[in-house]
C-alpha cells in the first residue's frame, strides 16, 4: 500500500523543507509497526527530493519514550512518526538528560488523521449513560475534540476536556499518561483505535469508558471493575512467589535503574530473592529464559498487562506484594 493511501498527514513537504534548511545529508525514519510498510516509499520520496541518504529504523516505535537512540546517533535528523515530544518532567530523572539531548535531533511527525470522527461520536452518544462526559483522544485525533465537544453539547451532554502537564495538547492521552482524563464527569469518551488506551484510562480513572473508533465506527465499552479484577488476580498469584526478576528497560525514555535497585533492596529486606535484569525489548520469549517465580516491570507502566502466561507486576503492584501498599491504593 502506498503511503498516500493512509488517512494520515505524513507532512512530507515539511520534512523535505526541514532537511534542505538544515543541510542534513543523512536522515533516519522511525515509524510504528503498523506503518513500517510505507517507510520505503517515504524514504524514496525524501531521497529523490533532497539527495539525502535515508535509513529506516527496524526497531520498535511505541512512543516518545522509545526514540531509536542508536539510529539518532548516526544521522543528522531523525523523523519520529506517530507521537509528540514530552515536556520536561515526562521522564524519570535518569532518563531525562538522555532523552532531551536526543530530542534536539528528533522531529516528531504527529500523523494527524484526516478521517471524520463526527459519525462515530454521534453514534457513541447512545452509549453514554451520564449527563457529563470527559473527552480524550490520541494525538492522531486530538485536533477534532473541539468539534466533537460542540456536537455532544448540542445533543445535551456536558463535556469536559482536561489537560496533562506533560503532554502537548488538551485531551491528549498516552499509554503511560492519562491525567487528561482525570476530570469531574460521569464517564469518559475516548476517540481512537484499539483497546490499549481506553483500557488504561479505565484502570487509571475507575470510570466507565466508551471507546469510539473513527476508522471502523465501532463502539466498545470498558468497565473499570472488570479490568481491575484482572490486576488484583495477578497480585494474588504473586503473593506466594519467592524469587523475582526486576526488569530494567534500556530504552532511554523508560530507563529507571534507581527504582529497580530500590525495589530489589525492599525485596531482600523481606527475605525474598530478587535479580536485576536489563534488556532493550521486554518480550515473553526473553522472559521464558529466566527461572524466577514472578517479574516486576520498571519500564512502561502498561507492560505488566501484556503478558498472559507470566506473573508480571507493576512497581505499585509489587509494593502490595511486599506489604508496603494496599490494594485500594494501586490506582
Amino acid at each position: 500500500m502506498n503511503w498516500n493511501d493512509y488517512p494520515y498527514d505524513f507532512e512530507l513537504e515539511r520534512i523535505k523543507r526541514l532537511i534542505k534548511e538544515r543541510g542534513a545529508r543523512r536522515i533516519g525514519l522511525q515509524l510504528p509497526a503498523g506503518l513500517k510498510r510505507v517507510a520505503p516509499g517515504i524514504a524514496t520520496d525524501i531521497s529523490d527530493a533532497t539527495g539525502a541518504d535515508v535509513i529506516i529504523s527496524g526497531n520498535s516505535c511505541y512512543g516518545a519514550c522509545d526514540i531509536d537512540e542508536k539510529l539518532a546517533g548516526i544521522v543528522d535528523m531523525l523523523f519520529h512518526f506517530g507521537h509528540t515530544e514530552l515536556k520536561k518532567g515526562g521522564f524519570t530523572n535518569e532518563a531525562s538528560k538522555i532523552v532531551y539531548s536526543l530530542q534536539k535531533k528528533v522531529v516528531f511527525i504527529e500523523l494527524r488523521s484526516s478521517v471524520d470522527v463526527m459519525p462515530v461520536v454521534e453514534k457513541a452518544v447512545a452509549a453514554i449513560k451520564g449527563n457529563s462526559v470527559g473527552l480524550v483522544a490520541t494525538v492522531q485525533h486530538v485536533h477534532t475534540l473541539g468539534e466533537a465537544k460542540k456536537m455532544l453539547a448540542r445533543m445535551g451532554k456536558e463535556v469536559v476536556i482536561g489537560k496533562s502537564n506533560k503532554l502537548k495538547y488538551e485531551g491528549q492521552v498516552l499509554g503511560c499518561d492519562f491525567s487528561s482524563a482525570v476530570v469531574s464527569c460521569d464517564e469518559i469518551l475516548f476517540v481512537g483505535s484499539g483497546t490499549f488506551h481506553p483500557a488504561g484510562i479505565a484502570l487509571y480513572t475507575g470510570k466507565r469508558i466508551i471507546a469510539a473508533d473513527p476508522f471502523t465506527t465501532q463502539i466498545n465499552i470498558l468497565e473499570a471493575d472488570a479490568l481491575r479484577k484482572k490486576r488484583y488476580l495477578a497480585i494474588e498469584k504473586a503473593l506466594d512467589a519467592k524469587s523475582f526478576g526486576i526488569l530494567i528497560s534500556m530504552k532511554s525514555g523508560q530507563f529507571n535503574l534507581g527504582k529497580a535497585i530500590a525495589l530489589r533492596s525492599k525485596a531482600l529486606d523481606k527475605g525474598l530473592t530478587a535479580f536485576l535484569i536489563a534488556m532493550d525489548e521486554i518480550s515473553e520469549e526473553i522472559l521464558l529464559g529466566f527461572k524466577v517465580d514472578a517479574f516486576v516491570n520498571t519500564a512502561c507502566p502498561r507492560l505488566a498487562e501484556d503478558f498472559g502466561q507470566f506473573k508480571v507486576l507493576s512497581c505499585k503492584e509489587f509494593e502490595v506484594v511486599l506489604g508496603e501498599r494496599s490494594w485500594e491504593d494501586i490506582f
